[in-house]
């Protein structure tokens, strides 16, 4: 609280009593403001102070593990619902990597990036940029995703999963990990780090959830909204519901941030297709360079994305 110190004149103001008044009313008025300012709740940003994730030592390999625990149930096509606890052990080395990474995308000019374009708005602006920060964050995961991809694999072994059921149990796996903004200049996690620290938003879960599906064998896509400021996946499979089409094929809406939303689901108040944008960002080819250059990415995150609940 500021310090203040009041100076003293003989009398307040000489023989006024309307002067000695004036002077108490503003301190009175002064000190109920200060009292009513201190119950006033802070408002609480999202920030990166809960960026933390379990690590120990591996004395085989004389490397830093990051320890990552699942537990969530899951309904197989024969209705039996287990319980599964999954544990992950990322090498520390690989998750502060990629999130090197994304520091390094967030601070590159747009000519870095093989954007030097004048764009005609900022809607145009923000797909074409954040089509390729996916791109380049999908193509850098993916090595880094393979111990993941077989631990999948083993478990799909031993339950005999059937090929709907091992994209289902994926997709619940991603659903239940807990919704938090990653924050940054970029806000977003790469798939591995989403793993690593437990939780993720609507984009990052998409890009995790794009990883592991395109390496089972599922055609997968990006998709994501200016206006709704959301992002999804785009999955091709047999399906019902809403759907966007690019290079011929219908990629199916599949919202990732909560549990019990199905392939095809759109949630209601971003329902209308025309305000969202997919790319292929596994086999995107960046746009040629054009002569003009926009100075760079930092603070163009427009188009950030926020959850969707389920009703």
């Amino acid at each position: 609280m500021p310090q203040y110190r009041i100076q003293r004149k003989s009398g307040c103001i000489r023989k006024s009593f309307f002067g000695c008044s004036a002077l108490f009313l503003i301190f009175f008025v002064v000190i109920i403001l200060i009292i009513i300012s201190t119950e006033i709740p802070k408002i609480e940003f999202t920030t990166t102070e809960r960026r933390e994730y379990n690590i120990e030592f591996d004395s085989l390999t004389n490397e830093n593990i990051v320890n990552a625990s699942y537990s969530w149930s899951f309904v197989d096509n024969d209705l039996r619902k287990r319980k599964y606890d999954l544990n992950f052990r990322l090498l520390e080395r690989d998750v502060n990597a990629v999130m090197n990474y994304i520091d390094n995308l967030a601070s590159m000019q747009l000519s870095e990036l093989g954007l030097q374009n004048q764009f005609p708005d900022s809607e145009t602006e923000t797909r074409t940029v954040w089509t390729e920060i996916y791109r380049r964050v999908y193509k850098y995961s993916v090595p880094q995703m393979k111990k993941v991809l077989e631990g999948f694999n083993k478990i799909f072994l031993t339950e005999k999963f059937s090929p709907n059921d091992k994209v289902q149990f994926v997709i619940t796996f991603i659903q239940n990990i807990t919704y938090g903004r990653p924050g940054g200049t970029l806000d977003l996690f790469p798939p591995i780090g989403t793993l690593a620290y437990r939780y993720g938003d609507c984009d990052s879960k998409a890009l995790l959830l794009y990883v592991i599906l395109e390496k089972m064998g599922v055609d997968c896509a990006m998709l994501w909204s200016y206006n709704y400021k959301h992002a999804m996946l785009g999955i091709k499979v047999s399906a019902r519901g809403d759907y966007l089409t690019t290079n011929g094929k219908k990629y199916y809406f599949l919202e990732t941030t909560y549990p019990n939303w199905n392939i095809g689901d759109l949630p209601p108040e971003f329902n209308n297709t025309r305000f969202w944008f997919i790319a292929e960002i596994d086999s995107y080819s960046k746009q040629q360079e054009q002569p003009e250059q926009i100075e760079n990415i930092e603070s163009r995150r427009d188009a950030k994305p926020t959850p969707a609940r389920p009703e």
